[in-house]
């Protein structure tokens, strides 16, 4: 899987107007892109948990308006029967581990809490979403609900190959308002190597994607990825060195760089060089830079040795390092405008970051 579902194109208005408006007529399907959800390795592999993310409005920018829910609405989530239930783990309808919704990034959760609930009907092998109150595309849900995730260990992946999934939006009565179709491809093999965005290292709730920044400047959070290694392993110990044009031209934004020898330095001739990060910026503009950030002790603060933020619970690894996330900073350039690093790891997948300057 190569980068993030935020890349693609808004399918079609049709999605704002149902965060302007909450209801439409019945239309033409619109498409419904899914990615493998980016807190797990292998949630998009034969046999192992499903964990997919659905995309209901294909733009994470939190500029662009998701949608809103009223009371009695719901959303039904239906997958191919091949996508085996796991009796073993209940759905549960107050708490959001079969499924949670989300504002378009990764931890940014609308809270299900006297908000939504969750539920599974047979029938149609779907999990549901129904609004107990008004779900407003704004306050704490701003910018409203982008994206369907299924997680828990709710359902099996099957054998390799593509599968149909449907979203269904539907009135209190029952009428059915909209409709997503899309496929999901379950993979044999994990990827020799995959990163994903996360927020981990900053406060619940907070994006470091789309930033916006003076020009000139380090954004004000880091940028945030958890890396993974061979066999799913956390890929510890990297960090973001000198660009290296005779060996690398594609990194133009610098070289992922893996410690090697452990002696707390990046040396792309004796260290592993494990991915890179492509530069893309404003014409003319000068000065744009992606660093690791730097410990009090000078050296470089590799992935590995980011603590999870203490604003999560201890036992959810609060205030702790997380194995495999790498923060980077990154300084806009000259000019205003956005400036689209996108990290890539060799032999796996990328993702393209974006940090507005004025």
């Amino acid at each position: 899987m190569h980068a993030m579902f935020k890349t693609l194109p808004l399918v079609s208005a049709s999605a704002l107007l149902l965060a302007a408006c909450g209801t439409v007529e019945p239309q033409k399907p619109q498409a419904l892109p899914t990615a493998p959800a980016p807190v797990s390795y292998d949630g998009h592999v034969a046999g192992e948990a499903t964990d997919y993310v659905f995309v209901l409005v294909p733009d994470s920018n939190p500029a662009t308006p998701g949608l809103a829910l009223k009371a009695g609405e719901s959303l039904h989530l239906a997958l191919s029967p091949a996508f085996k239930r796991n009796a073993a783990v209940p759905i549960v309808s107050d708490r959001d581990t079969n499924l949670v919704l989300t504002k378009g990034w990764p931890q940014g959760a609308v809270p299900l809490a006297g908000q939504y609930r969750i539920d599974f009907v047979e029938k149609d092998h779907a999990i549901t979403v129904t609004a107990l109150k008004d779900i407003a595309a704004a306050g704490g849900n701003a910018p409203g609900i982008k994206v369907m995730h299924v997680r828990g260990r709710s359902f099996t992946n099957p054998a390799t190959g593509g599968y149909p999934v449907t979203v269904t939006r539907r009135s209190a009565g029952g009428q059915v308002q909209a409709v997503w179709q899309g496929g999901m491809r379950v993979q044999e093999e994990m990827l020799e190597a995959r990163l994903a965005p996360t927020n981990f290292h900053v406060p619940p709730g907070s994006n470091t994607d789309f930033q916006t920044v003076a020009t000139g400047q380090v954004a004000p959070m880091h940028l945030g990825l958890l890396l993974w290694g061979s066999n799913g392993a956390p890929l510890n110990g990297v960090g973001v060195a000198p660009r290296d044009i005779n060996r690398f031209p594609r990194y133009t934004g610098g070289l992922l760089v893996q410690d090697s020898n452990g002696d707390k330095r990046l040396d792309p001739a004796v260290d592993a060089v494990v991915g890179g990060i492509i530069g893309a910026a404003p014409k003319g503009a000068t000065g744009q830079a992606a660093t690791s950030p730097q410990g009090a002790d000078g050296n470089p603060v590799l992935s590995g040795q980011v603590p999870r933020s203490d604003r999560f619970p201890p036992a959810a690894g609060g205030g702790k390092p997380n194995p495999g996330l790498l923060a980077i900073q990154f300084r806009a350039g000259s000019l205003p405008g956005l400036y689209r690093p996108t990290v890539e790891l060799l032999k796996g997948n990328s993702y393209q970051f974006t940090v507005e300057a004025r």
